[in-house]
């Protein structure tokens, strides 16, 4: 399961963002979702100094211990009078603009990590800890996480403790899709001594395969058992199902991994299109996450991860 489709939310912009959304649709819906923490960025409105065309500033990061301060600029050569400079407390946006409408508008929580700025700035105090990794899928699919995220209970709890207990950070709101690819592997006669009756059995495996391009799951389970290896592999301080049973014959959310005798999951993670990285406590700090997890349900069969080791 590979991340196919995504976007970073400021957890304030998500009603907007929902409402104006282009990224996800009903046949690439955002089943799946991260909530995420990471440092505070605000402009600094007495730093601010224009001329001309030419407005400088500052950008403040909020941080107990790495926090610092950003110079930056932008020149509008479209203004055709005096510009003028608007922000108010928190001061987490901001805009410029001449008689004739505002010119230049931002916030300098997403400024920061945009493509556009010049030596981006490459900070791993800006990188995003992952907190929460929950699904979303209601009635035929149609429920996403944009509808379950305001009303989440685990999600409420974390937007009160971060203004209690990180009132210098932001929470944001990683919205992914992933996509399905399958693998079939065949061990040879002369490692794997099969009976009649189970190579009956392989056969019509690998006629399902065939048939179905891959492995035929339903969207639910893949979204279940997506969700548990995430868990399972970023162990987020807010998740606690999952994290030590992922995976078990136990758990009926993903039981049809063993009835397909699915012999092993991976979950890949590259966000490398964005500036900053993600990670937990239990993972690095990179763009490319990747983990395979085996489905143990038979002693003889030979482990995926011996091959690839």
């Amino acid at each position: 399961m590979y991340l196919n489709q995504y976007q970073f939310v400021l957890g304030s912009d998500l009603e907007h963002y929902g409402k104006n959304n282009q990224t996800f649709n009903k046949d690439n819906p955002c089943n799946i979702y991260f909530v995420l923490r990471r440092p505070k960025v605000t402009i600094d409105p007495n730093s601010v100094k224009i001329k001309g065309k030419k407005a400088d500033f500052e950008l403040i990061i909020h941080h107990p211990t790495e926090g610092g301060v950003i110079k930056m600029g932008t020149e509008l050569n479209k203004a055709k009078s005096e510009l003028e400079f608007h922000t108010e407390y928190p001061y987490n946006l901001f805009s410029f603009s001449d008689n004739k409408g505002v010119l230049f508008g931002a916030r300098p929580s997403t400024l920061i990590d945009s493509s556009h700025v010049e030596n981006n700035l490459n900070l791993t105090t800006l990188d995003y800890e992952v907190l929460y990794i929950g699904q979303a899928y209601g009635k035929n699919g149609k429920r996403t996480a944009l509808d379950r995220l305001s009303s989440h209970e685990t999600v409420q709890k974390i937007y009160t403790h971060s203004l209690t207990q990180n009132p210098d950070s932001d929470i944001w709101i990683l919205l992914t899709n992933f996509s399905q690819q399958s693998m079939l592997f065949a061990a040879g006669a002369d490692l794997i001594k099969v009976s009649k009756k189970d190579s009956k059995i392989e056969r019509k495996k690998g006629e399902h395969f065939f048939e179905n391009n891959g492995i035929s799951i339903t969207e639910k389970q893949k979204i279940n058992f997506t969700e548990a290896a995430l868990i399972k592999y970023f162990q987020p301080k807010y998740n606690i199902e999952f994290k030590d049973s992922f995976p078990s014959t136990k758990h009926k959310s993903y039981s049809e991994c063993y009835n397909l005798d699915i012999k092993a999951l991976t979950i890949e993670l590259d966000t490398s299109e964005n500036t900053r990285k993600i990670y937990t406590e239990k993972t690095e700090r990179t763009h490319h996450h990747m983990k395979m997890f085996e489905f143990n349900s038979d002693k003889d069969r030979i482990s995926l991860m011996n091959v690839f080791g």
